[in-house]
């Protein structure tokens, strides 16, 4: 529950309506105008609980960088609050936007809230403060109807969001500006903010300043709308592990800004470009045949008479076996400590020497009780676009289906052998 904020003018005092949530508190402190300010009331609202962490993402020159370190580095002293610092590698925000395929800011804001979330938990905080106001929401609205975000996007930036609460979000930015100069607090100046070339300055200078407060308020409004109206419906996996799993009927009868939903929001998970109008109408195409699969970068599409499954892409890779190894597929070869009647027990100490884990390949066999098998074929019977095997010097001993949602498989050399069987499993 959020405390009741103080009743107050802008004279210096703290906005009315601010209210902060239980427990201890990590602000995201860039040293801007807003974080500044919501920094200043921290230090008068919750003090003992609240602490400033700001992320260095390495994309200014170091001389501004360090500058804007110390910067905020005495403002949170001057205010009585602990502050750290976590440092990106030089570069690590580039090669994420590359490799995803998307702009440098959602590269940089991915990286952000990864650095956040990890240092909340491992110092014992229960949320994570943003200082997003209305301005923010405003333009947040306006980015994503003139660009070519799903419907569902316009819901904007939401209040709570899981760890996340935004004390600001309906505040404008004059209030804010006014509460800090009424407190004469000196914020430090990212130079990248004047840059026109990106989407978001553009707005703000250009814009934003064209508006109302009313027009802004209204830009909320719909947010908030399209956020309820979200809220009222759903579409939920019927399964969320290595992969996701969608009941086709469900899915195909589901309105159809649930269906980009569920496109977009797997391929934050796993994919690595953007998502277009074209593909979801061929996922749609395919879920209404009921079979066959389809790829995008990142991402596998399976398409059965009962579900729409989604995975992640497989990198081929091949590392010695070992127990307990967390392998390249997000997954990991475990001892099942309770097993059930699907887990395969196996004599491992029957392996012959070097042994590998690694992806299944074309032209790959097992040796099963009813002879020989290739896997590729057992792949397609199972409807999974790939497996895991275990290999030693007589050939493929294992093999692991059932994460992929088939059916793993043991070699009939392993079979029936003395020992003590493990219960082994491919878990994510």
């Amino acid at each position: 529950m959020a405390e009741k904020g103080s009743r107050v003018s802008c004279s210096g005092r703290i906005p009315e309506g601010v209210g902060l949530p239980a427990g201890r508190l990590l602000l995201a402190f860039s040293g801007g105008d807003d974080s500044l300010a919501l920094l200043s009331v921290l230090s008068e609202k919750a003090p003992e609980r609240s602490a400033a962490l700001y992320v260095n993402h390495g994309l200014r020159p170091d001389g501004e960088l360090l500058d804007e370190e110390r910067r905020n580095r005495r403002n949170a002293k001057l205010l009585g609050l602990p502050f750290d610092v976590v440092r990106l590698g030089r570069g690590s925000v580039e090669s994420l936007a590359r490799r995803k395929c998307i702009g440098v800011e959602a590269a940089a804001r991915e990286l952000r809230y990864e650095a956040l979330m990890r240092y909340k938990d491992e110092n014992g905080f229960d949320w994570i403060l943003t200082a997003h106001h209305l301005d923010d929401q405003a333009e947040t609205v306006a980015m994503r109807m003139l660009s070519s975000s799903p419907f569902y996007a316009w819901s904007g930036i939401r209040r709570c969001d899981g760890a996340v609460y935004r004390p600001f979000l309906g505040f404008p930015k004059r209030e804010i500006i006014r509460y800090l100069k009424a407190r004469q607090l000196v914020p430090s100046v990212d130079s990248t903010n004047s840059d026109l070339a990106y989407r978001r300055n553009f707005l703000r200078h250009m814009v934003m300043p064209h508006l109302s407060d009313d027009s802004k308020i209204m830009m909320a409004h719909i947010a908030e709308n399209v956020a309820a109206f979200r809220d009222r419906y759903s579409l939920k996996p019927s399964s969320s592990g290595f992969y996701i799993a969608y009941d086709r009927n469900l899915f195909l009868s589901s309105p159809r800004f649930l269906v980009d939903q569920a496109v977009y929001d797997a391929n934050a998970r796993f994919g690595r470009e953007r998502v277009s109008r074209a593909m979801i109408s061929s996922v749609l195409e395919k879920a209404f045949d009921g079979s066959g699969r389809l790829e995008s970068s990142g991402m596998v599409f399976m398409f059965t008479k009962d579900e729409v499954r989604i995975y992640p892409e497989l990198v081929p890779f091949a590392m010695p076996f070992s127990m307990d190894m967390a392998l390249p597929c997000n997954a990991a070869l475990s001892k099942v400590q309770h097993p059930d009647a699907l887990t395969l027990r196996v004599q491992l100490q029957h392996l012959s020497p070097p042994v590998v884990v690694r992806d299944a390949r074309e032209g790959d066999v097992i040796a099963l009780k009813g002879g020989r098998r290739k896997i590729s074929q057992l792949m397609k019977d199972q409807k999974v676009p790939y497996s895991v095997v275990v290999e030693d010097r007589d050939g493929i001993a294992i093999c692991f289906m059932r994460a992929f949602g088939g059916r793993d498989r043991l070699s009939k050399r392993l079979l029936g052998s003395e020992g003590e069987p493990i219960a082994l499993a491919l878990i994510r």
